[in-house]
């Protein structure tokens, strides 16, 4: 018998025996739960990532309290689950040794090579006394989680089916989430705007974050529109009634980045599919005009865009070079003021590797962020993380021919560019409620990649050309 287990085993039934005496209760029970589902989750893996799927949108959270003027650190019972996941799989894997560690895939080096980064320019931020060490370690092991949940998941998926499956069950995530929002927003005054679940208490809209539900619509919203051009017959219908259904509580977050992102994903996704091409085109302009009709959706949705740019609320004049001025409400403004801020101000001072995470505060843009906490080399590396991803999911697109696989490819390049476009005013990259589902989509979509034949690879490859 393996003395691994014996040893963690033993070392378990002393802690809990010692917090059984000396602890709290409400510690005796989270210990218990953790070594519950750590054993769940040794046994078997492909079990506990359908635990994390739904806890991906579906998981409370706790505050820790703020932990800079900006910020505050945030811990969800998504993040010990993940953790405790990742540790029990990578036990099992030390334990059994039945397959390698690490599966090699096209965006494995970028995404190491970017966490290194993020390492080594917070660091060199507390050497010189720039940034906390209790503040930026929240948010650098943030970082670091979305990548282990990416290297967990496509070392975990083995076969096609499974991965369907798993597809099918983040389905009725957004399905339950997609409910939640619109009880959310009926629920808390006249205020409101469409949330998450757990984001904020009902009736406290101002400490919701509908970014995050924005984004999250537009990886859902890819995989669904790609699956209009893909399927036929009762699939077809599905995706069309839950595209319906869904595009309301999408706009009630009245996300105006998330209008964008949407705006660009669509005339991407349209140019890439090889199918129908005029029906999704009629589609689109069928479901507006009837959105337009909508009665207390489109005029809200109307006056959130217009408010940033005319209005009682445009009062900040802004300075946009050789364009001239224009004027723009605070939310906007901001983040204009931040971005300027970054490339005048702080990016001169750490040019090539920031001022390290947390440097710069918010940073309101995930540009601004980017080159603010990582600098030019985070930047590089960190659209080379992001080609990575878009181009292999080409590949896939063009080297398989079920519906479902195309659809999931196709979707992940229309949510790419449309969470870039969103980024453009929100931190994208950074959302636990955006970045967990996005990783998770692309640990498919690599996993599909390297099961594609060598000649299928260089066909493909030559197809982009």
């Amino acid at each position: 018998m393996p003395i691994l287990p014996l040893i963690l085993a033993a070392a378990a039934a002393i802690a809990a025996g010692f917090l059984a005496v000396t602890a709290q209760p409400e510690y005796l029970l989270l210990f218990t739960g953790g070594l519950l589902v750590s054993v769940f989750a040794f046994a078997s893996p492909k079990l506990s990532l359908v635990l994390l799927i739904f806890s991906m949108l579906l998981s409370p959270e706790m505050s820790l309290g703020g932990v800079s003027a900006s910020r505050s650190a945030v811990l969800r019972y998504d993040d010990i689950l993940l953790v405790i996941v990742f540790f029990s799989w990578l036990a099992r894997a030390a334990v059994l040794k039945n397959k390698p560690f690490l599966t090699e895939t096209p965006v494995q080096t970028p995404m190491l090579i970017y966490t290194l980064l993020a390492v080594a320019s917070t660091a060199l931020g507390v050497l010189r006394g720039e940034v906390r060490f209790e503040v930026s370690v929240f948010y650098v092991l943030k970082y670091v989680e979305y990548f282990l949940l990416y290297f967990m998941t496509v070392n975990i998926l083995d076969s096609r089916e499974e991965m369907k499956k798993y597809l099918k069950y983040a389905f009725v995530v957004a399905l339950l989430v997609t409910v939640y929002a619109y009880y959310y927003y009926y629920s808390s005054g006249s205020d409101a705007r469409a949330s998450a679940p757990f984001e904020a208490a009902v009736g406290r809209p101002q400490e919701s974050e509908p970014a995050a539900l924005g984004g999250y619509y537009l990886l859902v919203f890819g995989f669904i529109l790609a699956a209009l051009t893909e399927y036929s017959g009762a699939v077809f219908i599905l995706a069309a009634a839950v595209m319906i259904f869904m595009f309301p509580a999408f706009l009630l977050t009245f996300s105006r980045a998330s209008y964008i992102g949407f705006a660009a994903m669509v005339p991407v996704l349209v140019a890439i599919s090889r199918k129908r091409k005029l029906m999704m085109t009629s589609f689109f302009g069928i479901g507006l005009a009837a959105l337009s009709l909508a009665p207390g959706i489109a005029g809200k949705v109307q006056n959130r865009i217009m408010m940033t740019y005319t209005g009682q609320y445009a009062t900040n004049i802004v300075d946009i070079g050789s364009a001239g001025q224009v004027k723009l409400e605070d939310s906007a403004a901001t983040r204009v003021r931040a971005l300027k801020w970054v490339l005048y101000e702080k990016l001169p001072q750490h040019p090539i590797l920031g001022s390290g995470v947390t440097g710069i505060g918010l940073g309101d843009t995930q540009y601004a962020l980017v080159l603010g906490e990582l600098g030019l080399a985070g930047l590089c590396v960190f659209i080379w993380m992001i080609y990575r991803v878009f181009s292999t999911a080409r590949k896939v697109y063009r080297a398989y021919e079920e519906p479902w696989i195309k659809a999931l490819s196709l979707g992940l390049m229309a949510s790419i560019t449309g969470l870039l476009f969103q980024a453009v005013g929100v931190n994208t990259f950074i959302l636990v409620r955006v970045m967990e589902p996005f990783w998770f989509l692309t640990a498919l979509v690599m996993a599909l990649y390297k099961d594609i034949p060598a000649a299928g690879k260089a066909e493909a490859a030559g197809a982009d050309i």
